[in-house]
């Protein structure tokens, strides 16, 4: 009788501690979006809703910091916060700072994690707080 009061009491506390990461994933799944929905960014300028972005590099490469520049003239923000998902693998989602350089210009490094596959894209949400935009990156070894 001991050893079941034990054991759901264990069970009782491997369930909460694990419970609020599974309702938290199963209720924020992100769509997935098709790819052309997104700003692919490269050494070519790409906008959406009025917002330029470049990235210094046409492909990114893992661990070798890439450098993003981005024109949003309609933003007062001190900064922008970059959020990533890997599009072919959950790989967790990095987020970055790009901070405000002059008027309606932010920059900022990008430094992507290593990944098993050769090549990932990594689709994201580059934010002021007021607005949203959707970036993606090229990554390959």
């Amino acid at each position: 009788m001991k050893v079941l009061k034990i054991s759901g009491i264990v069970a009782a506390l491997v369930a909460g501690f694990y419970a609020p990461d599974l309702i938290h994933k199963l209720s924020s799944a992100p769509e997935s979006k098709p790819l052309d929905e997104y700003c692919l960014l490269s050494t070519t300028a790409c906008v959406q809703q009025g917002v330029s972005m470049t990235l210094n590099v046409d492909t990114a490469q893992p661990l070798i910091p890439a450098h993003l520049e981005v024109s949003w003239h309609d933003s007062q923000a001190e900064q922008l916060v970059l959020s990533l998902a890997g599009r072919e693998m959950d790989m967790g989602e990095p987020k970055f700072v790009l901070k405000r350089e002059a008027s309606g210009t932010y920059s900022g490094e990008i430094t992507l994690p290593v990944c098993m596959h050769d090549a990932m894209t990594w689709v994201g949400e580059l934010t002021d707080g007021q607005s949203t935009i959707y970036p993606a990156i090229k990554m390959q070894r």
